[in-house]
């Protein structure tokens, strides 16, 4: 009864929220302004960082009397680990959408956070590989922390990437917790955020707001932490299959940063050579939309089947690669 009690608070908030997100993007006062780089022709507001923080400190509040952090956290100690960290991630990005901040200097703010929270809650530390297609696991050991901050690291920075057209971040980040809630099951936190993210995808549909560094920055951190808390408790068995659904936005950034190295550039310089850009330039938007979400979608739904999770993994590489390649070649034409 306290779920059912909790889930209709919830929802009627995000239809508030909807009510409202003209006031408070005024209040907050972030917006993206368009230019040669980017799609979007007018100016709108950064906000769904701010829906999701917004959500996330409810959830602080409502834990006090419904203890429901439990379910997927353990303990009040470490839901608290985790909500504080959150909240520093969030304004990290919140700053950078504000101030567009140099790009060496967030990743060393963002790694320091990340250090630390793996170093206060070992729990969340990736201490062992398992892979589905090799017998013996891999054991890190002193290298843990380390490898761990990377894995973290890296998504984030994928999904900052990867966030480039209406829907795409939006859409991804439910596909993740989809994906996540088969193999943990779909517990009153993924509930909660699944509507907050159902909200801003209808605000983003619209272009009425954007995720903004801020949303993506929270929102991986999240994923991130459930995906490697649900791992660490064998909720998902090995680490490849967290790896086919998180490796569309890690193939596209490891592409950009080589091809941004061969061409003597800084890695994290944003250009015109996103996956979005290079589909916007061939289809509309609607297509585009369709395709980036049918190749995030297809190895999972192949892997949900049973296949082989490396012959997934590797037949995938050739495509993407072929995929981008083509995409190239008819754009330059």
């Amino acid at each position: 009864m306290n779920e059912f009690i909790i889930i209709l608070l919830f929802f009627i908030f995000n239809f508030v929220i909807l009510l409202s997100y003209k006031k408070i993007s005024k209040f907050v006062n972030v917006y993206d302004i368009p230019n040669k780089r980017k799609i979007h022709k007018n100016k709108t507001p950064l906000i769904g960082g701010v829906l999701i923080i917004i959500c996330l400190i409810l959830i602080f509040f409502t834990n006090i009397f419904f203890n429901i952090s439990n379910q997927i956290f353990g303990s009040d100690t470490t839901f608290y680990f985790f909500f504080f960290t959150s909240l520093i991630i969030f304004l990290l990005g919140f700053v950078d959408d504000k101030y567009d901040l140099n790009s060496n200097l967030r990743l060393l703010i963002l790694s320091l956070i990340i250090f630390s929270i793996l170093f206060l809650d070992q729990n969340i530390q990736i201490k062992v590989i398992k892979i589905s297609f090799l017998d013996d696991p891999i054991y890190l050991g002193k290298y843990s922390i380390f490898f761990s901050t990377l894995c973290f690291l890296l998504f984030i920075n994928a999904c900052n990437m990867f966030d480039g057209i209406n829907l795409q971040s939006t859409s991804y980040f439910i596909i993740v917790l989809i994906s996540l809630s088969l193999f943990t099951g779909l517990n009153i936190f993924l509930i909660i955020i699944l509507l907050s993210l159902i909200a801003i995808f209808y605000l983003n549909f619209s272009g009425k707001i954007f995720m903004g560094d801020s949303g993506i920055y929270l929102l991986s951190f999240i994923f991130s932490y459930l995906v490697v808390k649900s791992y660490n408790l064998e909720l998902i068995k090995n680490a490849d299959i967290i790896f086919i659904i998180m490796m569309v936005p890690g193939f596209d950034m490891l592409r950009l940063f080589i091809s941004r190295i061969f061409d003597k550039k800084n890695p994290f310089r944003a250009d015109m050579n996103h996956i979005h850009h290079l589909l916007i330039k061939k289809y509309s938007y609607t297509k585009s939309i369709l395709i980036i979400n049918s190749i995030i979608l297809f190895p999972i739904f192949v892997m949900l089947l049973g296949f082989n999770n490396l012959v997934i993994i590797l037949s995938y590489l050739v495509f993407y690669i072929y995929f981008i390649y083509h995409l190239k070649l008819n754009n330059n034409k």
